[in-house]
Formats: structure tokens, sequence, C-alpha cells
């Protein structure tokens, strides 16, 4: 996993399912030369919870401000199936 300084929790948008048990989350976030996202994921019965984390790159010097669409590959455990899909973040 790559290092994240700075990580915070951002709200996601939108999310389509890629595969049974992969998402994809779309997210607004800084440059990608200088921010990168991760995931945590909480599966049960009835729901799948996930928050997006971004932050700042390691090594990175100076970074713009500048806003653009990312998007995140959530592998489950399990098919997404007729479970909902909350944000974690709420949560948390």
């Amino acid at each position: 996993m790559e290092v994240l300084f700075s990580r915070h929790y951002v709200q996601w948008g939108d999310y389509e399912e890629v595969e049974e048990d992969v998402l994809r989350f779309y997210v607004v976030m800084g440059n990608f030369d200088c921010n990168g996202l991760q995931y945590r994921v909480q599966e049960t019965e009835d729901e799948v919870a996930v928050a997006v984390i971004t932050g700042t790159r390691e090594g990175v010097d100076g970074c713009t401000e500048e806003a653009v669409l990312g998007a995140i590959d959530v592998e489950l455990e399990n098919p997404v199936g007729d479970r909902d899909v909350v944000d974690l973040s709420q949560r948390l």
C-alpha cells in the first residue's frame, strides 16, 4: 500500500459495479502527481461500508491547488449482490 501523508476521508459521490466483487468509487481530490487514494471497507450480510481516503504522496514538494475527478477500485470479499453500499466515513 502506498504511503500517504496528511490522510483524510473524502466523500464519494458515485460508484459503479466493475465486477460482482469490485466497486469503483469516484471522488473529487487534488491532482494525481501530488495526491493518492486508499480505502477502508467493512462488509456485513446486509451492507458494504466504504470510506475513501486521500493524502499527499511521499516525496512530493509543492502541490498545486486544483481539483480533479479521481477513482479507486475497492475489492470486496464477497459479491455486492443486493447489499446496500454506504459511506463508512460518516460512522468513523
